[in-house]
């Protein structure tokens, strides 16, 4: 029996646990990365995500981060449903069954939907970094691959190797969403650094898909924070979030706590000015719902 994570399971085979006995069907393959392969399985009617392990040391660490955040956290509650070994044609591989996230890579849904929607996947984005710093974790490989977008903005992140608590050493990155790369801190894992990667994140989506490839090829010396604020302040799309970017990519947050709140606030901010700027009829339509809102209150109190 030899241990490999190279071999990759043919479409419609039917794997059994060797320990749980749970079955399920392999539709096809739909990612692979650092830490092994992702497939699309069904189990009756039911679909999900059954990821391989590369290593069994590592795989089994993401298993139990998985775990924990499925029992404790409600940003990720019941995330992972199965974990077990495979024995199949000669090879044993670890794997884990997570929920199935059906949605877009966050390039594809801005392309279809518009850049509008940047400030509502932001928010969204914000709010499940908060419930993994919460438990004492972050998140660490933060990056366009690993977050998922569905049909109203709402946001999974896939891909958990690069987890790591809080005081350790960053286990996983990816060169241009990381801070030591821009030379503006070190890789030890605290909410800021999850927060430098987000900031990263916003501008690579508001920016041309090329972008990222042309950062991660600028020699040492051009790299710094104010390389990336300039960038930052000089796309159009990012001007409402930019104080709360900037300050992001230079580590002055507190936490994730203060982050999301400003970001809420300037969402409300902007809220406002569309408000300002809008049709008459809309202004009235907005008076009249809040007078009846304000009466609803004051008649069932």
């Amino acid at each position: 029996m030899t241990t490999s994570c190279d071999y990759v399971i043919p479409n419609g085979t039917l794997i059994s646990g060797k320990w749980y006995r749970r079955q399920y069907k392999i539709e096809k393959l739909i990612g692979e990365g650092a830490n092994g392969r992702v497939y699309l399985v069904s189990r009756g009617s039911s679909l999900f995500a059954l990821k391989t392990g590369r290593e069994w040391v590592d795989h089994q660490s993401e298993v139990n981060v998985l775990k924990s955040l499925s029992a404790k956290s409600p940003s990720f509650r019941g995330y992972i449903v199965d974990s077990d070994d495979l024995e199949q044609d000669g090879q044993k591989i670890p794997y884990y069954v997570m929920k199935y996230v059906k949605g877009k890579s966050p390039a594809d849904f801005i392309k279809t939907a518009g850049k509008e929607w940047l400030r509502v996947i932001g928010l969204n984005l914000l709010q499940k970094l908060h419930g993994l710093h919460r438990q004492g974790y972050i998140f660490g490989d933060l990056k366009m691959e690993n977050v998922i977008v569905g049909g109203y903005g709402e946001v999974e992140l896939v891909d958990f190797g690069g987890v790591t608590a809080k005081g350790n050493a960053v286990k996983q990155f990816t060169e241009v969403y990381d801070r030591g790369f821009w030379c503006a801190g070190t890789r030890l894992a605290d909410e800021q650094y999850d927060l430098f990667s987000f900031a990263v994140f916003c501008l690579q989506l508001a920016k041309p898909p090329q972008t990222a490839a042309q950062y991660a090829g600028m020699i040492p010396q051009n790299r710094s924070v104010d390389f990336l604020i300039e960038e930052v302040r000089n796309t159009p799309e990012l001007a409402e979030a930019a104080p709360c970017l900037e300050k992001a990519l230079r580590c002055r947050y507190r936490g994730t706590s203060e982050a999301l709140q400003e970001w809420r606030s300037a969402g409300l901010r902007m809220k406002a000015r569309r408000m300002r700027k809008g049709t008459p009829w809309l202004k009235l339509s907005f008076a009249a719902i809040l007078l009846i809102f304000v009466w609803t209150i004051f008649y069932y109190w």
